[in-house]
């Protein structure tokens, strides 16, 4: 692994700051860049979820949109999944106090 130099360093971090100052993300409600990371708060019905990207010399302004647009799907689809599973093995609250009243009187 190459460790980066001082000066590439530096201009990564300010090639980093141009393209955080053109990305225009729609579900941006904060954010803050610190290095060649760019950190996005989102505000969803579900909760305030963080997203971060790593910058490289070569991204783009499309680049990096792209990957915080990819890591938001991957979290609403987990979310959705985890509703999806929750709806599917939901038991009325009648047969989860059978299976109490069951472990009571049965051996």
């Amino acid at each position: 692994m190459t460790k980066l130099q001082q000066p590439q360093t530096e201009r990564l971090a300010e090639y980093t700051q141009e393209l955080y100052l053109d990305l225009v993300l729609p579900y941006e409600k904060d954010s803050v860049v610190s290095g060649n990371l760019i950190t996005v708060e989102v505000e969803t019905e579900y909760k305030t979820l963080k997203l971060s990207v790593l910058v490289t010399l070569d991204d783009t302004v499309e680049s990096v949109k792209e990957r915080f647009d990819a890591q938001l799907s991957e979290v609403y689809d987990y979310i959705e999944s985890f509703d999806q599973w929750e709806r599917d093995n939901y038991e009325h609250p009648s047969v989860t106090q059978g299976y109490a009243f069951d472990s009571l009187t049965c051996k």
